[in-house]
Parts: structure tokens; C-alpha cells; sequence
């Protein structure tokens, strides 16, 4: 089969499947209230809502959707299957820059078609599916960038992080992991060898890194264009330095509060609400942010053993695991599974990047490294992961292929 069909065969395939389930399956969250309201804001003339608590590139995304199919949520969910579809793709062309093989590509697409988490996504009036494809081409462009040291290929990355960030905020700081992962490990440090030979090489090994730092400021710059409008939006209308939002003080609350087990006690947030009474969202957030330092600083040890937990929540728990799908044991116990295999086949997937020394592997390993970070030291949930749960299975895909290969080759070594 050609590679267009091939592809074409993941698009359709995938857009079918997330099709019959937003029909089948039109879920809802509390957030998507808030991210309605803001939209209904901007298309009713009144220009971009005052809630700080939400990134604006989504409710920037509904309005538009709006505007031109009317206030419909299913319409919304067919564009979300569409970009759905798209992210299956990017698994596609991602796990075959790693692998360099057709077929771990396409386990990595094919396992992306029917992963339950981004196919329940794209049903939810929520920024998971609209992050996750941004980000997606952000990496993928990344990758291209790192491969051909190519300045326009490091700017198309920077701006769509910057939109991915304006989705959600988290990957604001990405661009100094980048910078810290590129001098540490992108390319190795050559020694000198004996009687001065090698000397040639610590100096490549030093232009490599020179180099590595003008993309990564490119980079920063492109993501920092996106972005500073919103910044200066937000300084011109609240007086105060707000890059995107409010939110990152709660979260360092709510994952180093130790009554509520560094977890979101949504059954009970009457220590919450007494914290901030009578505070704007803004002092709020400075509140929970000086509070949060405070809980690090007086339970270290505590603290540390939380994020260990948080680590848990991230990658072994599932989306909806509490509330969603509660009491449904069936739908749960086929989603662990699908889940913990994908693991299983993530992590012989890392060791094939590591002992074959995958360099294309270096930015999806590093988006995930990030995330991962980022919220066992602030706040985790399952959903947090899905924007890059496709890097996971484009990796995955290589795992997968190698051991249906090694299968194939041990039968075959046995006739």
C-alpha cells in the first residue's frame, strides 16, 4: 500500500471512530461552562472576557465556530474530530522520523486511532484536542528543526508552542528546558584525546552548542510573539505583569496542601474558599502562590513524598477515572488495559531510542519530560497528559513493532 493511502486510511479511520463517538457520546465538564461563557463574550461584541482563570485561545476557538455555525456544540466536536484525525496523522510522520520504519509509524497511528483518552477528547467542550494538535505540530517542527538546523523551521515550532501555550499554559516555560536539555545532552561532549587529538572536536562539540543557543533564542522569540499580545492585553487592563492567566499559585496550593493529599477535593472546597475570601482573582492567586511556597518550605519531606504521588497520578490513573466513569468497571478495566500496555511498549520504545541513540527521539522525550515535571511539582491529573499522549505513542509504535518483529523472527527461526 502507498503512503497516501496509508494516510489516508489513519484520517478517515480515525475521523469515523471520534464521529460515532461524540454522536454516541456528547460529554460535558464543569469547565466547559466557564470556556461557553467567554466564548458567547467574544461574539456578542464584548471583546475577550475579564476571567483571568482561563487561557484565551480557546474561547477564541469556540467564537470562531460560532460565529459561523451558530451557538452549536456539535459542531465543535466535528472540528475537534477533524484536528483529532490530524493528531493520528502527526503520530504517523513523528514515530517515522524516530524509527525510521514504516510500520512502527503506523502502530503508533494506528494504537493513536483508537486511544480512548483522545478519542473521548475531542467530545469534551474542553482545550485538551486543540492543545494536543498544536503542540503536536510544534514538536514536529521541532524535530525538523533540530535535524536540518533550520531557522524557519525553529520559528513555525516557537509560534505554534506559543498558541499551544495560550491554549494552556503550562508549556510557558518550556523554552529554558529546551535551552538546558540542548547544552546537557544535544550533541555529546567530546573529550581530547592523548597528545592533544580530539581538540577538534570539543571545539565542534562548543560551535554545536553556540549554534544550539541562537534556535533555542529563535525559537523564544517566535514563541514570545504569540504570546505578548496577551501579555500587554492583560498589563493595559489589569495594571499588572500576567503573561496568560491566573491559576499557577492554585495549583502549587492544591498540589502541595497536604490535608487535601496535594489532590483537587472537589467534594469539599470550603478550605479554599476561606483562604481567598473576599480576595480579587488576581490577589487570589498571589495568595495561593505564597501559601504553596509556604507548604513546600515548612513540609520538605512531606512535599517530596506528595510529588511522588503526583507522579502516580499523572501516568497510572486514567481520565475520568473518579467522577466519568464511576461505577462503569468495564469501560474501566478496558481503558487500564489499553493504558498499561501503551506504557509497557513506551518504555521498550525509550530503551530503543537510548541504546540505539535515536537523536530524533530527543524532542518528544523532552516534551514529556517536561510535562511530567511540571505537574508532579505543581498539580497532577490524569487529563493533564493527553496533549502528549501522542508522543508517548509514537514512540510506543517502535516498541510495539520490535517485539512483533522479534516474534516473526523466533517462529521462523524455529521452522
Amino acid at each position: 500500500m502507498s503512503k497516501r493511502k496509508i494516510l489516508l486510511f489513519i484520517f478517515f479511520s480515525a475521523f469515523l471512530i471520534r464521529f460515532i463517538f461524540i454522536i454516541l457520546f456528547p460529554l460535558s465538564a464543569p469547565d466547559s461552562i466557564d470556556y461557553d461563557r467567554m466564548a458567547l463574550h467574544i461574539t456578542s461584541g464584548l471583546g475577550f472576557s475579564t476571567n483571568l482563570g482561563r487561557a484565551p485561545l480557546y474561547p477564541a476557538f469556540l467564537a470562531v465556530i460560532y460565529l459561523v455555525f451558530g451557538h452549536n456544540f456539535f459542531a465543535v466536536r466535528i472540528i475537534q474530530s477533524i484536528l483529532g484525525a490530524i493528531i493520528c496523522l502527526l503520530v504517523y510522520f513523528i514515530g517515522e522520523r524516530i524509527f525510521k520504519n514504516r510500520k512502527a509509524a503506523i502502530m503508533g497511528a494506528g494504537a493513536a486511532v483508537i486511544c480512548p483518552s483522545l478519542v473521548a477528547a475531542n467530545s469534551y467542550i474542553l482545550t485538551e484536542t486543540l492543545t494536543t494538535f498544536l503542540l503536536m505540530i510544534a514538536a514536529f517542527f521541532a524535530m525538523k528543526a533540530l535535524k536540518e538546523k533550520n531557522k524557519r523551521n525553529w520559528i513555525i515550532s516557537g509560534v505554534f508552542l506559543g498558541f499551544s501555550t495560550l491554549c494552556r499554559p503550562v508549556t510557558l516555560l518550556f523554552p529554558f528546558f529546551l535551552l538546558i536539555g540542548l547544552l546537557l545532552f544535544h550533541p555529546p561532549f567530546t573529550p581530547p584525546l592523548e597528545g592533544g587529538e580530539g581538540r577538534g572536536g570539543v571545539v565542534l562539540s562548543h560551535k554545536k552548542r553556540l549554534q544550539n543557543l541562537i534556535f533555542v533564542v529563535v525559537f523564544s522569540l517566535a514563541m514570545a510573539g504569540v504570546i505578548l499580545p496577551w501579555t500587554i492585553r492583560n498589563y493595559v487592563v489589569f495594571k499588572e505583569f500576567i503573561p496568560i492567566g491566573t491559576g499557577g499559585g492554585f495549583n502549587l496550593w492544591v498540589g502541595s496542601y497536604l490535608p487535601w493529599n496535594g489532590d483537587y477535593n472537589y467534594k469539599d472546597l470550603s478550605d479554599k474558599e476561606n483562604l481567598i475570601k473576599g480576595l480579587s482573582t488576581i490577589d487570589a492567586d498571589k495568595k495561593f502562590f505564597s501559601e504553596g511556597i509556604k507548604n513546600v518550605k515548612d513540609n520538605p519531606g512531606a512535599y517530596s513524598f506528595l510529588c511522588v504521588k503526583k507522579l502516580g497520578r499523572f501516568w497510572l490513573q486514567i481520565p475520568g477515572g473518579k467522577r466519568v466513569l464511576e461505577g462503569k468497571n468495564l469501560q474501566k478495566i478496558i481503558i487500564f488495559i489499553f493504558h498499561y500496555s501503551l506504557l509497557f511498549f513506551f518504555l521498550l520504545g525509550l530503551y530503543l531510542c537510548l541504546k540505539e541513540k535515536r537523536k530524533e527521539a530527543f524532542i518528544p522525550l523532552l516534551m514529556i519530560f517536561y510535562f511530567t515535571f511540571a505537574h508532579i511539582f505543581l498539580f497532577a491529573i490524569a487529563r493533564y497528559r493527553i496533549p502528549i499522549i501522542p508522543l508517548v505513542l509514537a514512540i510506543a509504535g517502535g516498541g510495539l513493532y520490535r517485539i512483533i518483529q522479534y516474534r516473526r523472527n523466533f517462529s521462523l527461526g524455529r521452522r
